[in-house]
């Protein structure tokens, strides 16, 4: 299935104002559009991927990595932050549904990867309940 981009240039900056300016965002019609929320994504995305790998490393994780592991950070920061995206999706699913209490605290942490253009990874820190060994 193929989505219309329906893109406006001015509405555009718009949104990078506001997210500059930490302002309100308001929808480009009336009530919000599922492009609407597209390109308000796009916009966040972007802000995300403009502050750059090293504005996500842990705080646990050294700064003076050896060279490789550093290319390699920025090599998958692109994939990273679309996995990133589809998880902060499915936890806001989980919450629209009722279904988010069952597997989770009120705060999570967690590590999200995806390696090459389909396997992704969680690897839970804190807040991600075990599943239950009901049998």
């Amino acid at each position: 299935m193929a989505i219309m981009v329906k893109f406006n240039k001015a509405h555009a900056q718009y949104l990078l104002q506001c997210l500059a300016a930490g302002t309100p965002i308001q929808p480009e019609h009336e009530g919000w559009t599922g492009n609407d929320m597209l390109a308000l994504a796009g916009a966040c995305f972007f802000g995300a991927l403009s502050q750059g790998p090293a504005s996500f490393w842990c705080r646990d994780i050294p700064e003076n990595l050896q060279p490789e592991y550093r290319e390699a950070e920025e090599a998958s920061f692109f994939n990273d932050l679309h996995a990133a995206v589809e998880f902060y999706g499915h936890l806001t699913m989980l919450v629209q549904d009722g279904g988010y209490d069952e597997g989770y605290e009120p705060h999570i942490n967690a590590l999200v990867t995806q390696e090459g253009d389909v396997h992704k990874s969680v690897q839970p820190i804190s807040g991600i309940k075990a599943p239950s060994s009901a049998n």
